[in-house]
């Protein structure tokens, strides 16, 4: 009689268990299903309602936190999280999104101290290390970011936060050669958005017009510098990726003229030949383009950029923009040559 007893307990405890484990299988799911589809209003739904049903699970809790925290309630999300880290003190996820909140409500302290515990446990913990250099950097303490952000580095070669807050600290730091070397790290991965304009600008103010910001249609963009072989007007292999970013842009433009303005400095023929050479590219790779939809100019000089009151020479590169089609583009160098 009591071995069928204890039998039964153990029946017991193997579909108590069963039960516990579907729960967290499909809050899971659930929960990653809602964050993968922004989906963080019902997110929120759902998981209020684990929660009351079940307020020590600390899946359930870390899932509300979640979605109140994306939905920019910090305040609301920070009980949870801390909720689900103190019943599962070993789960790193737990922690550090704990520490997100708390920096989100500007406790920098208890921030750091979070991205710590889970360090702690787990030292290659990729984002509450690229989250401490963040916290590190906000407080000033550029040197010890600096060492964070390379150890984030180590694991993931790529990130984009620690690349260029990298090259950002060199140059508060005035550590010129490293600062030049960041943004051309982080322009070789990252050449197109918004910190690659940014990126752009402070490289070319060591300069450095590896990469320039082209206005294209009216918004900024970033393209490398066209290369050609030396002393030639051929097209150095790497030039066709930038150049194929113009044309495909000029393609889709209504009524839009490209204009191509190439310097050369002590060299008007050789600027000359290449304009034309980029041009002859340009309506041999883009059928859609015609002669009479790409203007090219040339000067025999650097280029000169005015950038925060400074004067900068590049002695030679290739500039574009668009103009009106029917009025086309008014040099305002008289010794501009056009054709």
């Amino acid at each position: 009689m009591r071995f069928q007893h204890f039998i039964s307990l153990l029946c017991l405890a193997f579909l108590l268990n069963g039960c516990s484990a579907g729960q967290t299988m499909k809050n899971s799911y659930q929960g990653n299903r809602y964050l993968e589809n922004k989906d963080y209003r019902q997110g929120e739904l759902t998981f209020r309602e684990a929660v009351v049903q079940n307020p020590s699970d600390p899946l359930a809790n870390y899932y509300l936190g979640r979605f109140l925290l994306a939905q920019n309630k910090p305040q609301q999300a920070l009980p949870y999280l801390k909720k689900a880290a103190s019943l599962d003190q070993k789960n790193t996820d737990y922690l550090f999104w704990q520490g997100v909140a708390q920096g989100e409500l500007g406790d920098s302290r208890m921030e750091r101290e979070s991205y710590q515990k889970v360090l702690g446990i787990n030292g290659r913990h990729v984002q509450a290390l690229t989250y401490l250099g963040h916290n590190q950097f906000k407080a000033k303490e550029y040197e010890a970011a600096l060492v964070t952000y390379n150890k984030v580095l180590e694991i993931w070669p790529n990130s984009p936060s620690a690349l260029y807050n990298r090259a950002l600290i060199a140059r508060i730091l005035k550590h010129t050669p490293e600062e030049k070397a960041g943004w051309l790290a982080y322009l070789n991965r990252y050449p197109a958005g918004d910190f690659a304009i940014k990126a752009t600008g402070y490289l070319n103010q060591l300069g450095d017009f590896s990469y320039q910001n082209h206005d294209l249609g009216g918004r900024a963009t970033t393209l490398t510098k066209i290369w050609f072989e030396p002393l030639t007007d051929k097209l150095a292999p790497i030039s066709p990726r930038a150049l194929n970013v113009v044309g495909a842009t000029a393609t889709n433009m209504s009524n839009g003229k490209l204009q191509v303005v190439v310097f050369q400095q002590n060299n008007t023929n050789l600027a000359k030949a290449r304009a034309i050479s980029i041009r002859r590219y340009l309506l041999g790779k883009f059928p859609g383009l015609t002669p009479d939809r790409i203007g090219i100019s040339w000067f025999g000089e650097p280029e000169v950029s005015d950038v925060k009151g400074k004067k900068l020479q590049n002695p030679e590169s290739v500039r574009f923009f668009f103009t009106d089609l029917d009025n086309g583009v008014q040099s305002k160098k008289k010794q501009a040559k056009k054709k």
